[in-house]
């Protein structure tokens, strides 16, 4: 065996050698990959996150809206002596931004929109007139009540027209200023004037 070893062989042995691992620039290039992919990753499962709260925001509000709908609704038809009354009798349709009406234990009840931090209150007046209101529903642009009488002061019936926002405790960005509304109209008269 020879014992010599050129130099062409000692620079081909330590050229296999040196070529074993990734040099510092692969591994740069490898990381930056790795990275882009992660953060488009992650901007992925952000927007969908952003998504589901917003539609689930959107559903949970438009469900509880129904249910005070729903409630209000059931007030009118039971109540009675309602106001505001027009302010003269030809006058058949009164649009206000409350309505008020006697139950049927005599207690006085004032559904009232309040503009200034769009909720919607309901109020009730004991016997000694001490007002007490409760917030019903928040997030309301827009409430407005259309009472139509007929014979003077009857009361034939009152439509609830509302637009509700649904509450956006996260901003969404990938949205831009496409605010998603929630408007109900709901319509009901009284059962003394529905069973006349």
């Amino acid at each position: 065996m020879n014992q010599y070893v050129t130099a062409s062989d000692r620079s081909r042995r330590l050229r296999r050698g040196h070529r074993r691992g990734f040099n510092l620039i692969e591994l740069l290039i490898a990381l930056a990959i790795t990275a882009a992919l992660l953060s488009a990753t992650m901007m992925a499962l952000r927007a969908s996150f952003m998504a589901y709260q917003s539609t689930t925001e959107v559903a949970s509000t438009h469900t509880i809206s129904r249910l005070v709908m729903h409630r209000m609704l059931a007030l009118l038809r039971t109540g009675q002596d309602f106001g505001p009354l027009p302010l003269s009798p030809l006058d058949s349709i009164v649009d206000s931004n409350y309505i008020e009406f006697f139950t049927d234990n005599g207690q006085l009840v004032t559904l009232d929109w309040v503009d200034v931090d769009d909720t919607l209150y309901v109020v009730l007046t004991d016997e000694n007139g001490v007002e007490t209101p409760y917030p019903l529903l928040e997030g309301v642009t827009s409430c407005n009540f259309t009472l139509e009488y007929e014979l003077g002061y009857k009361l034939h019936r009152a439509t609830i027209d509302m637009t509700i926002v649904p509450d956006d405790n996260m901003s969404v960005d990938l949205d831009g200023d496409n605010q998603l509304v929630i408007r109900l109209v709901a319509s009901a008269m009284p059962r003394m004037i529905a069973y006349e």
